[in-house]
């Protein structure tokens, strides 16, 4: 049965701290409602059902790692889709996808880097694979292109890597891009060809790691859409500047439609586009 107390503000405090140092979200009074509901489902499927218990499990000393990862899952668990945001889509699919891979051309250089950060199940990382797919039409595999999908939530990285996604998430995808780029599976699921599979490469990481994030260096493009809403002030100025150093040249970052940039970092450009808008590194002058 279910435990029907709340946590306390002790206990609150204590997670809340405890889930921020591990990875740089902050829960607020606001949203202190879903890591309580989230934390009573954990706790409602465990032995010990006593909350002082299981915080003490995570934050003392010798805390079980497979427990910390197990909240860390719980709680950055998010709804996302393929196609999402029709705007930036198109702002991708006419502008951005055409300037860099003519500019990586015209240099003489097909390689293609790029990172979707804070990918959660793998639909945006899979989705810019598509738009690349349709911009290079049959050169597609002319080209060196990897596009890193990140997450600090471990089962989300694992649905990433399958690759597999129910029809409600595809609800974007235009009917002859679906029946292009997936395949029907036998459980009325869809699967990601192979074609468009292997360019994306999923691993768990998190943006508050700033040694972990180097290895995203040298990235045309960044995708940073509805994250830094989670983050703190300190946080949200720790990622943008890891963004900006891992961008190349004239790269360009792409955050959520209601988030900005704007007091916080102000080494990039505003670039906008029709109902859209984008971040740009600009040449060192």
């Amino acid at each position: 049965m279910q435990p029907e107390k709340s946590l306390t503000d002790t206990e609150f405090i204590a997670l809340r701290d405890f889930i921020y140092k591990k990875t740089g979200i902050l829960f607020s009074e606001r949203n202190r409602y879903l890591l309580d509901a989230r934390t009573r489902e954990i706790l409602s499927q465990a032995r010990d059902k006593n909350a002082v218990s299981y915080i003490r499990s995570l934050c003392g000393p010798g805390g079980d790692p497979l427990e910390v990862n197990r909240l860390i899952n719980k709680v950055t668990i998010t709804e996302t889709s393929f196609f999402r945001d029709p705007h930036q889509i198109a702002a991708l699919t006419k502008n951005v996808i055409p300037e860099v891979a003519a500019r990586h051309e015209q240099f003489g250089s097909r390689l293609l880097r790029i990172w979707s950060a804070g990918s959660s199940s793998g639909e945006e990382a899979y989705t810019v694979a598509i738009l690349l797919a349709e911009h290079l039409k049959g050169r597609l595999s002319d080209w060196n292109i990897t596009i890193f999908a990140t997450d600090i939530n471990e089962d989300a990285i694992e649905a990433c890597k399958a690759g597999v996604y129910k029809p409600y998430t595809l609800r974007n995808v235009p009917r002859d891009l679906q029946e292009k780029y997936f395949l029907a599976t036998s459980d009325g699921r869809f699967a990601v060809r192979d074609e468009i599979k292997r360019l994306v490469f999923a691993e768990r990481s998190s943006l508050t790691d700033p040694a972990a994030c180097k290895k995203y260096s040298g990235v045309d493009l960044i995708l940073l859409r509805n994250v830094l809403i989670y983050f703190t002030t300190d946080a949200k100025t720790a990622v943008l500047q890891s963004c900006y150093e891992n961008l190349r040249d004239n790269g360009y970052l792409f955050l959520g439609q209601s988030e900005t940039a704007f007091g916080i970092n102000h080494s990039f450009k505003l670039v906008t586009f029709v109902n859209a808008f984008a971040y740009k590194k600009p040449l060192p002058r």
